[in-house]
């Protein structure tokens, strides 16, 4: 089974978001795209809740049956890494082909992951073209990662529309609609739990 994993915050998630996951999953000739919520992120500190990141996600993919979403990495206590994931995933079915989507952003990161030889040994990684990406610069570190960590990567099409949940929060804290930028389904759980209406960092 080819199965993608899209890992983030997801706060909240967004249309951006489910638009690179479509597209993965032709490019790349998946059988299913996995949402992961990120429990405790080393980079980043969630506005919302675990629970209501994770019901996000659900309402988000609930049409698409391709997609399926697991609180894995938020059942686990500490700082998440990608690593336990892919380990928890290939100890649950070993004959998984595992995909990692990553943005060209934070591909251009994976030298300083304590653990980047492991996870090459554990995963492919699809890469996510960021808008203004040099596409020859990222083509040419997805070789050098091959080179030096023998991490096998391909490099999707289509980067997708340029929507950030960081905007997304700062519009439901002005008022403004948001409607365009996430399910409908999600616009409504947000307003229905006031979600990001505190300051934001």
């Amino acid at each position: 089974m080819r199965l993608g994993i899209m890992g983030g915050t997801f706060d909240p998630i967004h249309l951006g978001h489910l638009h690179v996951a479509r597209a993965a999953l032709v490019e790349a000739a998946l059988q299913s795209v996995l949402f992961l919520p990120d429990g405790d992120p080393p980079h980043k500190q969630p506005g919302a809740s675990g629970e209501d990141r994770l019901r996000m996600t659900q309402l988000a993919i609930a049409n698409d049956p391709a997609f399926w979403a697991s609180d894995m990495e938020l059942r686990r206590p500490g700082r998440t890494y990608t690593v336990d994931t892919l380990m928890e995933l290939m100890r649950e079915d070993p004959q998984r082909e595992l995909y990692y989507l990553i943005g060209s952003d934070t591909l251009f990161q994976f030298p300083t992951w304590k653990t980047a030889h492991k996870v090459a040994a554990l995963c492919s990684m699809l890469v996510v073209p960021r808008p203004g990406t040099d596409i020859d610069e990222v083509r040419w570190f997805m070789r050098k990662l091959f080179s030096d960590f023998g991490l096998t990567s391909a490099l999707l099409t289509q980067p997708g529309p340029d929507i950030s949940s960081t905007r997304i929060r700062a519009r439901v804290k002005s008022g403004q609609d948001i409607t365009a930028l996430v399910p409908q389904a999600v616009a409504q759980y947000i307003a229905q739990h006031q979600l990001y209406q505190q300051d934001l960092t």
